[in-house]
């Protein structure tokens, strides 16, 4: 008998063994019934046969012993019909027939059914008896008897009795199945414990009442699943603990195993060679492929033969390499490294830049070599010394820096035009010889401090060359830089050299672009960068004071409605309009910001719930009061505002941000223009929901083609001529055929779910492949989000996507965001030399976002900067945006850097960017992003 696969289940196998047993017990039964009825029906039919054969021969033989026919003849006629009997036929003692009824006579006889056949039931039985009169055998008697009706009956009986099992084993599956699912519902919830526990996530299941096997078990569980809880708790504040010592340590600590397979490094390997620990790892043979070449042998040898004897070493010198080709001195130290049963685990190795200490030694053999050439040849140079002095003081003079020189005696010496310009000293005539101290008591312009002379009258410090002194705000307002020098004669101190720059100019710029970088250029309030420093500082502040600080979230309820029916200029306008008038409801102490789009937020200090009510109530109840007209229409803003408060609702900075939000979604499900506080019990906000909304539509469309790219022009600013591409991505609106949805609304859902990285790598790809497919078309720009300098492999990807198509690679421009670029400089910086390395053109996008980038910029390494927006959209009204961009733009140019305007709405901004001197402009007023762009069809076409 074949075998029967059984389900995998517990519970199917309960519910299919019970059907098999009672299969094969109904069949039983039915097989033993059966059997059973045709051994009753054969043994009734040897009784019936024996009982008719006695009853015909006694009927028959004396009208036969007595030779009258016509009494046998009616008496077969008599017999035949009542028993069932099909036919009659009487033979004579010679088997002639002499008498038959039913039977036709000149067919021949059939042969007599033997017994054991009678169990079968034929539907006719054969019977033969002998008809005896006393000892005298007269003849014999043939008969028929029909078993056809209880042949019928019997069947009719066994299909009842199936057809009752039948139902009866249906009955039983099902009771069956029911008591299998009763039996194993606590053990399946069991088992699905145990497998959420396999992924990570410990949880107790309720034990139920009882104390059968399944309830045991399950408290088993639970006192195992807070074990391993506890486990797990230690052990990551164990490794934490010391991940923290290994990690915080100024040098680069590593481990090489016996076989000299680098085990371990930790991350201070980046600063000092540029390499990530990734790399470091990758690389197999680190650190011997810092060395460089003609050092590596030496350094391989005695590091292996320190793995074979484990030795110690203190200062290990040798020349390295690092990632981006800079040599530097090493300095590498180690000793053996055994485990808590003393086994050798390799070696512990220290590696330190010891190049200071190098160079240092280097320039004192130099210098003392310098020194001996210009020993000799300042003999030589003697005889010029006037003829240098006389170009000197002409250069001098000409100089727009302030020169004094004093003797030893603090006597003025010389001075230049611009140093008693700077002071004020044209009206007291010739000043050699004269004390520094009193002529600067008497200029006209001297600064207002009362120890104005003790710099002058002061000596500087042995071994110390040049002094600092800081700024000094002269009288007229200027400021200026004061340096000293010292003078060295031949024998001894000649004297000493002070220096004075005017940085007014410069101080004044460095104050209006920190005042760019920390406000709003639309409303003038504090933009998310100033709010997120003041955030940190309250709440730090709070915390050490144990004070309560709250944070006031809120924004315009339908401001997308705003925009899109009237524009963003009116937009703009009503964002104003609400800063103003939230501005008067905000007290001094308290800070206003405007964290982007129509997202504003409140910090307070030192208050209570109460208070921050009152101040949102007044808020939200401020913006319902606010009537704004708007080409004869009237709009009615309003606003939902959000409450969370530190430490009641938070303890971080970064909670109590998402909290506040929170709060005011909580508002805005309230009905909107009214405020919330955070409640954690109904914190489901419509935020988290959205997300995860946006992450699965985003996984749909990535797997769907439900993205596509449209373009917008990028043209030259003089010939207004086409200089490239920029490829903008947009998700297809499933519930709007045709239509598509803008990134504004899926982009941060997808940098907050990681998935951005796969939207990166789907615009790279297309945009690959229509540069191949398309070589007559111009240049085309993407966007890389910040997430992507976490993915290293990433301009990998591109390389090998290029080279796979065959595709020049000064054709594909790779914008990154600025403000991304500088938040994680390291990064950034790899991610750049990595894009550059491919042969792509790398820009900085939303340039001027982040003051601190224009300290980075030389590390960048761009090739493109295009401008912030905000600076360019409302660029002939607002002055300070003008000066803003004159100045990257004028920096740009001396850095050989190309300048990219975006925004550019209409011809007035156009027409100020060309006098400003921009290179390249990207707007509306030129043209709009679409799937077609006419670049495309005319190179097409062409």
């Amino acid at each position: 008998m074949p075998s029967v696969p059984i389900p995998g289940s517990l519970r199917a196998r309960l519910i299919v063994a019970g059907i098999l047993v009672q299969c094969v017990v109904l069949a039983f039964l039915l097989f033993n019934t059966s059997r059973i009825w045709n051994d009753m029906v054969a043994h009734n039919t040897d009784v019936r046969v024996n009982e008719l054969s006695q009853l015909l021969q006694a009927a028959l033989a004396t009208p036969i012993a007595n030779g009258d026919m016509a009494h046998t003849s009616d008496l077969l006629d008599a017999l035949r019909g009542p028993e069932g009997i099909d036919y009659l036929v009487l033979l004579d003692k010679h088997h002639h027939i002499t008498a038959a009824r039913g039977w036709d006579v000149s067919q021949p006889l059939p042969a007599p059914t033997p017994p054991a056949a009678w169990q079968d039931l034929p539907p006719l039985i054969h019977v033969a008896v002998p008809i005896k009169y006393g000892n005298e055998t007269l003849g014999t008697l043939r008969f028929g008897l029909s078993g056809q009706d209880t042949r019928d009956g019997i069947q009719k009986l066994i299909l009842q009795n199936s057809l009752s099992m039948i139902f009866g084993m249906i009955v039983s599956a099902v009771l069956m199945a029911l008591l299998g699912y009763w039996l194993t519902r606590h053990l399946y919830r069991l088992i699905t414990a145990v497998e959420t526990a396999s992924r990570g996530q410990l949880s107790e299941i309720p034990v139920q009442a009882g104390s059968d096997e399944v309830a045991r078990l399950t408290t088993r569980f639970n006192d195992m699943t807070a074990s391993i809880r506890a486990n797990m708790l230690s052990l990551q504040l164990s490794e934490a603990r010391y991940k923290a010592i290994a990690e915080c340590t100024y040098g680069v600590e590593l481990w090489l195993d016996p076989d000299g397979r680098l085990a371990w490094v930790n991350a201070s390997v980046t600063p000092l060679t540029g390499y990530s620990v990734n790399e470091c790892m990758m690389l197999g043979d680190f650190p011997f492929t810092l060395a460089m070449a003609e050092e590596r042998g030496r350094l391989v040898q005695t590091l292996q033969a320190a793995l074979k004897q484990p030795t110690s070493e203190a200062d290990f010198e040798f020349r390295a390499v690092r990632r981006d080709g800079s040599l530097f001195w090493a300095a590498l130290a180690w000793q053996p490294l055994r485990n808590a049963q003393g086994e050798y685990q390799g070696l512990r190795l220290s590696l330190r830049d010891n190049s200071a200490l190098k160079e240092d030694r280097l320039a004192l053999k130099k210098a003392v070599q310098e020194l001996r050439q210009l020993q000799a040849l300042g003999d030589s140079y003697l005889h010029r010394a006037e003829q240098e002095r006389a170009r000197l003081t002409a250069l001098l003079a000409a100089m727009r820096f302030g020169v004094l020189f004093v003797d030893e005696h603090n006597r003025i010496v010389f001075y230049n035009p611009a140093f008693s310009d700077l002071w004020g000293l044209d009206a007291l005539g010739n000043l050699d010889g004269k004390p520094i101290g009193q002529i600067l008591q008497q200029a006209d312009n001297r600064p207002d401090l009362g120890d104005l002379v003790i710099h002058y009258l002061e000596e500087i410090a042995p071994g110390e060359d040049r002094v600092d002194y800081g700024e000094l705000t002269m009288h007229d307002g200027r400021a200026v830089t004061q340096q000293c020098y010292r003078v060295a004669g031949q024998h001894n101190h000649a004297g000493k050299m002070w220096v004075y720059e005017d940085v007014t100019q410069q101080r004044q710029m460095a104050e209006r672009m920190i005042n760019l970088a920390e406000r709003d250029a639309l409303t003038g309030l504090y933009n998310r960068h100033r709010f997120q420093q003041e955030l940190e500082r309250m709440v730090s502040e709070a915390d050490r004071r144990q004070t309560a600080m709250a944070l006031l979230f809120f924004d315009l309820d339908e401001f997308k409605y705003v925009n899109d029916t009237f524009g963003h200029a009116v937009g703009d306008e009503l964002l104003k309009t609400i800063a103003k008038e939230i501005g008067l409801q905000v007290r001094r102490h308290e800070v206003l910001s405007r964290l982007g789009g129509d997202e504003f937020a409140i910090l307070v200090p030192d208050c209570n719930e109460f208070e921050v009510g009152k101040l949102a109530e007044r808020i939200a109840g401020a913006v319902l009061q606010i009537q704004f007209a708007v080409d004869g229409h009237q709009l009615r803003p309003s606003s939902s505002v959000g409450v969370a408060m530190f430490p009641q609702h938070a303890t971080t900075p970064g909670e109590l941000v998402a909290h506040a939000d929170s709060a005011m979604y909580q508002a805005k499900a309230a009905g909107k223009a009214t405020w919330r506080m955070y409640r954690p019990d109904a914190d489901v906000s419509r935020s988290a929901f959205n997300r995860l909304s946006w992450k699965d539509r985003i996984m749909q469309a990535l797997e769907s083609d439900g993205f596509e790219l449209h373009y917008q022009g990028i043209y030259d600013v003089n010939t207004r001529e086409l200089e490239h591409l920029e490829a903008l991505v947009r998700m297809k609106d499933v519930q709007n055929p045709g239509g598509v949805i803008m990134p504004g609304h899926f982009i941060p859902h997808a940098e907050k779910t990681g998935k951005i990285v796969d939207i990166d790598r789907w615009v790279i790809k297309r945009t690959v492949e229509l540069l191949a497919a398309r070589p007559d078309i111009p240049s085309v720009a993407i966007n890389v989000s910040g997430r992507s300098f976490d993915e290293p492999a990433l301009p990998e990807f591109i390389g090998s996507l290029l080279r796979l198509h065959c595709v020049d690679p000064r054709r594909l421009l790779v914008e990154l965001t600025e403000t991304a670029a500088v938040s994680d400089m390291r990064d950034a910086q790899r991610f750049i030399d990595a894009l550059r390395a491919t042969g792509c053109t790398v820009c900085l996008d939303d340039f001027g976002n982040g003051f601190a980038s224009f300290a980075y910029l030389k590390q960048l390494k761009a090739d493109v900067l295009k401008i912030d927006g905000f600076f360019i959209r409302d660029l002939p009204h607002d002055h300070d945006s003008q000066v803003f961009v004159r100045g990257i733009v004028a920096m740009a140019r001396d850095m050989g850097k190309t300048t990219i305007a975006e925004f550019v709405e209409n011809e007035a901004i156009y027409n100020m960017l060309v006098d400003i001197g921009v290179d390249l402009v990207q707007g509306y007023y030129l043209d709009k992003p679409t799937r077609d762009h006419p670049a495309l069809r005319n190179a097409a076409s062409a």
